[in-house]
């Protein structure tokens, strides 16, 4: 707040030089806070009051509930989501029909960099709005389950970082990926065969070691990143 002279009126008043700032720095600010912090600062300034409605990135870490979610969707006005980031870490938050809600939000915003997170044991969530979005560029999925009888479309999807995936699966997803360059499988003993062709990098995490080797067929593999596990080219 500077103080600034007005000769015409004698009087003294007050410029709010936050609400000068154009719409794309205040975006890029609030692109590195949670969705919860960004809301908060709507007591910064008049302006502010509305701007957090249009920014591209929304985020939900695991201080949220459902009401807050759905108040923040409800007065959403973009056309646009460019990050949608959801951790759902507490049982009573989790109703999978209303993650469907959110999820159908975000892919009927064109979401780019999705990221789902279900952290809680014996709980996975399922759904066919996972299969197809032509939109993503960016993709990680815990605590989700797939189906090997159902075909992925994810055309401009380049890193992907999955858990919990077998072979079958990730057989559809390699179809479905023809752009796929970063593959982090979590948590996938199922897994005998890395064959995306576009591949350029992969981590495989979290694997306990198993019997048979795991072999790798794609012709772009300069970087392999690997624990407890067996190769084979």
């Amino acid at each position: 707040m500077v103080r600034t002279s007005t000769q015409a009126t004698g009087r003294h008043d007050y410029e709010d030089y936050t609400s000068l700032l154009p719409d794309c720095p205040i975006h890029h600010i609030f692109s590195f806070l949670p969705t919860r912090d960004v809301i908060k600062t709507c007591i910064l300034s008049k302006r502010w009051r509305s701007i957090w409605t249009t920014i591209s990135d929304l985020r939900f870490d695991s201080f949220y509930d459902n009401s807050f979610v759905d108040g923040v969707l409800r007065h959403y006005v973009s056309f646009k989501v460019r990050k949608f980031h959801l951790d759902i870490i507490s049982k009573r938050d989790f109703c999978p029909s209303t993650t469907d809600l959110w999820v159908h939000f975000a892919i009927d915003h064109q979401v780019e960099d999705l990221v789902l997170i279900v952290n809680i044991c014996w709980k996975h969530y399922w759904s066919p709005l996972l299969y197809n979005c032509s939109s993503l560029t960016k993709l990680c999925l815990r605590g989700c389950c797939f189906s090997s009888s159902e075909s992925v479309s994810w055309s401009s999807l380049k890193p992907l970082s999955i858990e919990g995936v077998g072979d079958d699966v990730l057989r559809k997803i390699s179809m479905g990926s023809p752009v796929l360059e970063y593959l982090n499988l979590i948590r996938c003993p199922g897994v005998k065969r890395i064959h995306p062709r576009s591949l350029r990098e992969s981590v495989i995490d979290d694997v306990p070691v198993v019997e048979s080797p795991l072999e790798i067929s794609t012709p772009h593999l300069p970087l392999l990143h690997s624990r407890g596990i067996i190769l084979k080219r």
